[in-house]
């Protein structure tokens, strides 16, 4: 498993709060999960990520160092900085 760091933009795994896997940016590494700001999302899982306020903190194991591809980019959400600001 990479070392994940703050700032890696990473992939995880849906979990309680999220019905589908989603991308974010890490904010912050405890000891055995990191809190992440989502930055792309499957739009079915919109009211779910709106509701976490575009943030979860995320097991380690849950997730690994990637960004979305082109493809994938165009079939998910993209959480823009006023969707932050809210």
């Amino acid at each position: 498993m990479a070392k994940i760091t703050v700032g890696d933009r990473v992939k995880c795994q849906k979990n309680g709060n999220t019905d589908y896997d989603f991308y974010a940016k890490v904010e912050k590494i405890y000891e055995n999960s990191a809190y992440v700001t989502i930055t792309h999302y499957d739009v079915r899982d919109d009211i779910n990520v709106v509701e976490l306020q575009y943030r979860a903190v995320i097991s380690l194991k849950k997730m690994t160092v990637a960004q979305p591809s082109d493809e994938e980019k165009e079939k998910m959400q993209a959480v823009s900085a006023a969707m932050l600001a809210e």
